[in-house]
């Protein structure tokens, strides 16, 4: 699904008007299908009242109240801050005098804008649209302050009002909001935690012509891209066509992050995993496996990787189809002689995570020596390790980040964290929408390793199979939230969870 930033959606709105479609067409469209989305969600609200702005956004909610009263809605109008300034929006609040509706101005009758208010089933928030910035007026705020205590559902059109459309931000006050139709296309604030969140549920409402932008902000995945992505398994299909897939991971202290990734990559449809790993975990990890091929390689006097551990895998790695190094193998100097075999010597995609990041932040320029593709898969603190910057600047601009990493370092990167982000080398990026709190446990993202580490090995792009398994991982997790609750979701809870939602995304294919 496309996010468009506030210039993005401006420039789509002046290609509509010169294919031929007018602001008001636009405006009648987007109040609309705003409404008639809002009466899907909420089918048993009757006293509707739209809070309206002066600006186009009142217009949008002008219409709105219109197509409610249409459907035989009990519908009252608030004016936030007095009577529309825009020429579009006063011919739309003319509209809902002509049609009966009454409205209140806040800045007169305040008291009884609050009694409307708290007596409706839904209320409407459409006093900013996605060109506010800043922070509100005085007499605004103070409609804010009662509008978020009344006890009935609320929506917004386009953004809650008080929230900046391209930012995550939260500012001090904002019109609270369940749920959100916005226009045309999703905006980054939408997608962007934590302001994400504040939006509630969010709706596309078309506004007359279909979204054809010269530039987009992102992406946001959704099951239909992971389906079209996952491989079809045909009739006469066997192991082969499904690829075989590498893990390099593990330690003697750590043989549960190596059995988590490989569990994952065996549950998501890998044709056959290699697991790779100190032969100090040996009894770990056979204890707890049984689908992967066992490869145990020479263990250090700590119980992790040996230098000489390349030796085992190099008979392998020539007939993986992607591999994946780092989870739970310790920071040792035979780990990083593993990992600086693996980036010279794999020519299949490679994935890089946990403790191979913070390897490779002690020498970065080794990815200079890719050219197969490669995917490293950081949460904030391993990204403040390999960038220098601290983490609540990574957080501060978690898509610039990414999107500058990914381009200097000519690799896919996976940012972890609410609204995940994962950017190409090209610049293409996704955020993606699943996953909770719950899921901030560890072995978590060794569990998402071993996803994006079996669609890799079964044919998809890495930067495709990175998408897919975050959302596949963050779908897992939101299922086992519900099923054990976010305290009591982990990752063998979430493993446990993969053959369902990998089963509904099968039946959009």
């Amino acid at each position: 699904m496309l996010i468009l930033t506030a210039g993005q959606t401006r420039a789509e709105e002046e290609r509509g008007v010169r294919s031929g479609i007018s602001y008001e067409k636009m405006m009648r469209f987007a109040g609309g299908n705003a409404a008639e989305l809002l009466m899907r969600e909420y089918p048993d609200a009757n006293r509707i009242v739209v809070v309206c702005g002066r600006g186009r956004n009142g217009g949008d909610g002008f219409v709105a109240a219109q197509r409610f009263r249409a459907e035989n809605k009990k519908v009252y109008i608030i004016l936030a801050d007095g009577s529309p300034t825009d020429e579009l929006s006063k011919r739309m609040y003319e509209r809902t005098r002509v049609a009966g509706i009454l409205a209140y101005d806040f800045t007169k009758s305040p008291d009884s804008c609050r009694a409307t208010m708290n007596a409706c089933d839904l209320l409407v928030d459409a006093v900013f649209g996605v060109g506010f910035r800043g922070a509100m007026r005085p007499g605004t705020a103070a409609l804010a302050e009662i509008y978020n205590t009344v006890n009935a559902p609320k929506a917004a059109l386009d953004i809650p009002s008080g929230l900046c459309a391209d930012s995550g931000a939260l500012p001090g006050l904002w019109f609270r909001a369940d749920c959100t139709v916005t226009m045309h296309a999703k905006k980054p604030v939408h997608a962007l935690a934590p302001a994400s969140a504040a939006c509630g549920k969010v709706l596309v409402a078309d506004i007359g012509f279909a979204p054809e932008p010269e530039e987009i902000f992102a992406y946001e995945t959704d099951a239909r891209f992971v389906a079209d992505s996952l491989p079809t398994r045909r009739a006469d299909a066997n192991k082969g066509d499904f690829g075989f897939a590498l893990s390099v991971c593990g330690s003697r202290n750590m043989p549960g992050a190596a059995i988590i990734a490989a569990r994952a990559a065996v549950e998501s449809g890998a044709g056959l995993v290699g697991a790779a790993f100190p032969d100090a975990a040996y009894g770990a990890m056979t204890a707890q496996l049984c689908e992967p091929v066992f490869i145990p390689c020479a263990s250090c006097e700590d119980g992790g990787f040996s230098a000489e551990a390349v030796n085992a895998l190099s008979a392998r790695l020539s007939s993986a189809d992607a591999a994946l190094f780092g989870c739970g193998v310790g920071k040792g100097e035979g780990a990083a002689e593993v990992l600086r075999y693996l980036i010279k010597n794999t020519f299949q995609p490679l994935i890089i995570d946990a403790d191979g990041i913070n390897l490779l932040a002690e020498n970065i320029d080794l990815l200079k020596e890719r050219s197969a593709p490669t995917l490293l898969t950081p949460h904030p603190g391993e990204m403040s390790r390999l960038t220098g910057l601290t983490a609540a600047e990574i957080n501060a601009d978690r898509v610039g980040n990414a999107r500058k990493f990914a381009a200097k370092y000519g690799v896919n990167l996976l940012l972890k964290g609410r609204g995940t982000v994962i950017a190409s080398p090209l610049g293409e990026l996704f955020i993606n929408p699943t996953g909770n709190p719950g899921m901030a446990t560890g072995g978590s993202g060794d569990m998402l390793s071993g996803l994006i580490l079996s669609f890799a090995a079964q044919g998809m792009p890495l930067f495709e199979a990175a998408v897919s398994g975050a959302y596949v991982h963050g779908a897992a997790g939101d299922l086992a939230a519900r099923a054990y609750s976010m305290a009591g979701t982990t990752p063998l809870r979430m493993l446990r969870m993969l053959p369902r939602v990998l089963s509904q995304i099968e039946k959009k294919k």
